[in-house]
């Protein structure tokens, strides 16, 4: 079943949201308009704002805020994704030319910074606190793990631990905070307020795992980025991890050598895509993921059936199984 099928419980939020973008993105700066519109419109799949669209019908809860912080959450993943493709110098964002590679690395870097500072704008009309703290906490967290993987690039020591603490940084947090905002908005106790937090956290990892492994054995049209990237950027994740803790000493040694070149050719880097693959790092990634998800469904055992709690359900084994 395709994603748009899970959201149709939500699609008239889903398309007030699209107007809310397009009505802060405009701007007597013609620059930020373009940029913000370029990347905003490439085909993301606001599942992060769906999250919180989905919770809040789970809880019952259709708080008149709920757009405009579904909003800003999407607005701080996208200023991430700018940031994320200077730094990475990418070239390819959601299957079409990144922002810095059309406009600059100046230019893409500031517009995330407009795209930040709006997000938190929209969070203050609504006057709520319990909201502000968690929203600035998870981009605080978002920065750390940006700073912890940036550190951790070209370590082939890099434990799994340590890997884990990136992904719940850079990715997860996101997630848990889109799913905890929707409880705070509702009024929630506690035990369900740290459940819904809960899901999104182990929804974000799952997520993340899954992209990790789509970069060795996706195609770079489905994926919407270059695949192997990750090989070629020096970045250590769990499929490549995995592998390398079944490497026999000279297998470790001959990957050694061609992740440490100055300039890996496309054959070292298919080289060590078929030593991952081979080694059962992509499927043990996935297995990892199913983990995750089959936790953030346990999470949502303390909350009355109906029809959002059966598709968040659906939606965390459809993340495990996506292709996209």
């Amino acid at each position: 079943m395709e994603l748009e099928k899970f959201l149709s419980i939500i699609e008239e939020d889903l398309e007030a949201i699209e107007d809310t973008i397009k009505l802060n993105l405009k701007n007597d700066i013609k620059l930020i308009t373009t940029i913000g519109s370029h990347i905003l419109d490439s085909g993301g799949k606001r599942l992060r704002p769906a999250l919180l669209l989905l919770t809040s019908k789970l809880l019952n809860n259709l708080h008149k805020d709920r757009l405009a912080i579904a909003t800003a959450i999407e607005f701080i993943h996208t200023a991430t994704l700018l940031h994320d493709d200077v730094v990475d110098n990418s070239e390819l964002r959601r299957g079409q030319s990144s922002a810095n590679s059309i406009w600059g690395n100046e230019a893409s870097v500031l517009v995330g910074d407009f795209l930040f500072a709006k997000a938190f704008t929209l969070m203050v009309d609504c006057n709520n606190p319990d909201i502000l703290t968690i929203m600035s906490n998870a981009t605080k967290e978002l920065a750390e793990g940006e700073i912890y993987e940036l550190i951790k690039t070209g370590d082939l020591q890099t434990a799994k631990e340590e890997y884990f603490k990136i992904i719940e940084k850079k990715t997860a947090v996101l997630f848990a905070a889109a799913c905890e905002v929707s409880a705070v908005l509702a009024n929630t106790n506690k035990e369900q307020r740290n459940s819904l937090r809960q899901f999104g956290l182990n929804i974000g990892k799952s997520f993340q795992l899954v992209d990790d492994a789509l970069d060795y054995v996706s195609t770079d049209e489905k994926f919407g980025k270059k695949i192997g990237i990750d090989i070629e950027e020096g970045k250590v994740t769990y499929p490549f991890i995995f592998s390398l803790e079944k490497a026999t000493e000279a297998e470790y040694e001959k990957i050694k050598e061609l992740f440490y070149k100055e300039t890996p050719s496309k054959e070292d880097i298919l080289f060590i895509k078929n030593f991952v693959i081979d080694k059962g790092g992509t499927e043990a990634t996935i297995q990892e993921a199913k983990k995750f998800s089959e936790k953030a469904t346990e999470k949502l055992e303390i909350f009355p059936d109906n029809e959002a709690k059966n598709i968040l359900i659906k939606l965390s084994k459809f993340i495990v199984n996506r292709r996209f």
